[in-house]
């Protein structure tokens, strides 16, 4: 076996960035785009200060998560342990940032494709070290093999005095440091809150979050005084989808919720409705999952080369799928085919069950995004099952005047997944991914107490405290139309937040 990856000697790097510079120049790197990137930190005040360095880039995971997600295989680890990309297959998902706790991947601005360092493999291949380390002034960059004991940076790591970024992701990584300082490897222990010497810095959530950490816990040890701003890779589009989704699969549950009422039977309006609206937020999400790739001619791929390994292609195969049974209802409904007794039970059941996964599997999709730790809280996946069952009744309830006595069953329906998506959203401050707490807390605080806090409690309140007083003290069908409005707009409002939140915080 051959496991290629570097250490990097921080007793000898003096940050010069050559070894950027020459990333840059061997591999066409864009000007804004970075495969490896030196940060600077330090630590003390004057006139006792220390400035470190820390080289960033791929860590050539063992077990590297931007391979999980990738939904067409593109990312693939080669018989020499490169982690590799096939620029011609990838669609620009945006998945593989996500999933990287190191920051390592940009999209290419003209191509659309992602791209990261891959050891420079054209020279690997030849025999020759990768351009960093032979441009490397003082040989700070040490690349081998750790899985020869013979190697340099095999003796090296036997001596147990290299450290690694984000052991706790799991990832395995193959990037090792000697005498690197923690604020250089641990994005959770310095502050970018104080400015950059020689670059100006993004303005936006990232950056309002650093300087609401940097008051609210008082930081002051370290300063990241120079580094690469990573702007947040999903945006509007997928919390968009986020809400669709909702809406499409909800309609169904809401539907399942007054089948139960007739024999398993959809009376009247609602035979053809909830289907029907159920299909056109299925068509809107794909649409903007569509629009939020990167390169949209390849979307296809998604189904010809599935990577079963990643989340976002098992969800796309059960968007289908549950298109496919919408369909089939909406076509029962058409032809004025009668559903009920055992028959239509079981397929309430099956439906039901493709509504239900089509909402929840956003859940471990997200849990694939390592760098994301918000999204991997835990009980994810029940929360996307309230928030869809709250989407479809409220989006069946603005039809009211079709739905007859059913409205009520509805209504109630709303109620009750007011009151889990409100239990559910005061509880994530105990639902932290085991073994990542600190960074989770940090995050969640943005949401409770910073920059996001006002979204936050506004969403709370319009989406779920004002509808639920209204459900209980008012019945008129024109209030409960308000009341499932609200919802709505509490809900959409909630899941921007949640999306934008969960990339603010720096992770390199």
């Amino acid at each position: 076996m051959v496991q290629l990856g570097f250490v990097i000697d921080h007793s000898r790097c003096i940050g010069c960035h050559a070894c950027t510079v020459a990333c840059k120049s061997e591999n066409d790197v864009p000007v804004g785009s970075f495969r490896t990137w030196v940060k600077y930190t330090e630590e003390g005040s004057f006139p006792e200060v220390k400035r470190s360095f820390a080289v960033l880039r791929c860590n050539q995971c063992t077990d590297a998560p931007c391979m999980t997600i990738c939904p067409v295989t593109a990312l693939h680890k080669r018989d020499d342990g490169i982690v590799d990309l096939d620029q011609s297959v990838c669609i620009g998902c945006k998945g593989c940032m996500q999933a990287c706790p190191y920051d390592a991947l940009y999209i290419h601005p003209t191509e659309g494709t992602a791209e990261k360092c891959h050891f420079c493999a054209h020279r690997t291949e030849r025999g020759l070290a990768p351009a960093c380390a032979v441009v490397c002034p003082t040989e700070a960059i040490i690349p081998g093999d750790f899985d020869d004991p013979t190697s340099v940076v095999s003796r090296m790591k036997a001596g147990g005095d290299l450290a690694a970024r984000k052991i706790e992701a799991g990832t395995g990584p193959n990037v090792l440091y000697r005498e690197v300082a923690d604020a250089g490897v641990d994005p959770n222990a310095t502050s970018a809150a104080g400015g950059y010497l020689w670059a100006n810095q993004q303005e936006g959530d990232p950056l309002e979050a650093e300087r609401f950490l940097a008051k609210a816990e008082e930081l002051a040890t370290a300063r990241t005084t120079y580094d690469v701003d990573h702007a947040p890779a999903w945006g509007g589009m997928v919390s968009s989808y986020l809400f669709t989704k909702s809406i499409s699969a909800g309609a169904f549950l809401a539907a399942a919720l007054v089948a139960a009422r007739h024999d398993f039977g959809l009376p009247g309006a609602m035979a053809w409705l909830a289907p029907l609206v159920g299909i056109v937020f299925l068509a809107i999400t794909t649409g903007l999952l569509i629009g939020d790739l990167k390169r949209p001619d390849r979307f296809l791929l998604i189904l010809k080369r599935p990577n079963w390994n990643s989340w976002i292609a098992k969800g796309t195969v059960a968007l289908v799928l549950y298109g496919a049974l919408l369909g089939l209802w909406l076509l029962s409904a058409m032809l004025g085919i009668a559903t009920g007794g055992l028959g239509g039970a079981a397929l309430v059941g099956v439906t039901s069950l493709a509504a239900g996964f089509a909402a929840a599997y956003t859940a471990w999709l997200f849990g694939q995004a390592k760098g994301r730790v918000l999204w991997m809280k835990r009980g994810f996946a029940f929360h996307l099952l309230v928030q869809a069952l709250l989407a479809g009744c409220a989006t069946m309830l603005l039809f009211g005047g079709l739905l007859g006595e059913d409205a009520l069953v509805l209504q109630h329906g709303l109620m009750a997944a007011l009151v889990l998506q409100l239990v559910m959203t005061l509880a994530e401050g105990s639902l932290a991914p085991r073994g990542r707490e600190a960074e989770y807390h940090r995050v969640a605080s943005l949401v409770t107490h910073g920059p996001f806090a006002v979204r936050h409690w506004s969403a709370l309140a319009i989406g779920v405290v004002v509808p639920f007083a209204i459900l209980l003290f008012a019945g008129s069908p024109v209030l409960v139309a308000i009341a499932a409005a609200l919802a709505l707009v509490g809900l959409l409002l909630e899941e921007d937040v949640f999306v934008r939140a969960g990339q603010a915080l720096p992770i390199s």
